[in-house]
């Protein structure tokens, strides 16, 4: 793959999907951003809205995965700005939440893209007897 920034593109799986339908008048619930060079995808994040209302202003940030590959070649961090201009600007979102396993340095990741930890699960993940971690919260507000 070329050492170039990667392409974009948010999906909107209510209107990209012919088989989806939605109410009327009703705010999008969901996106899906992908980054690609060239033809090849390289990475994707997901972002959903609940339409309960007293929640309705801010969007859960889920699955921000990229390719082993393009790891380091800042995939991640172009996804993730992308994804808080779609939230504020498509979405009307006023704030982000996510949860990001404890021990990796994600928090560090996050935090250099303005996100701050809001509070811990202790022990919340398990991947094998003995090896357990924090799930960990992060908040960006505003965007």
């Amino acid at each position: 793959m070329p050492r170039d920034s990667p392409s974009l593109r948010s999906w909107n799986p209510t209107s990209d999907r012919p088989w989806t339908t939605s109410s009327a008048g009703s705010p999008p619930r969901c996106r899906l951003v992908t980054a690609s060079f060239g033809e090849e995808l390289a990475g994707w994040v997901v972002l959903q809205r609940d339409p309960f209302r007293l929640v309705a202003h801010w969007g859960t940030v889920h699955h921000l995965q990229t390719r082993p590959e393009v790891r380091g070649r800042g995939v991640g961090s172009t996804l993730m700005r992308e994804l808080r201009t779609v939230a504020r600007d498509e979405l009307g979102l006023e704030q982000l939440r996510l949860a990001a396993r404890g021990g990796e340095g994600l928090e560090h990741f996050y935090g250099r893209l303005g996100w701050r930890e809001a509070g811990r699960w202790p022990d919340a993940l398990r991947f094998a007897p003995g090896d357990t971690r924090d799930e960990v919260l992060m908040l960006l507000d505003p965007l």
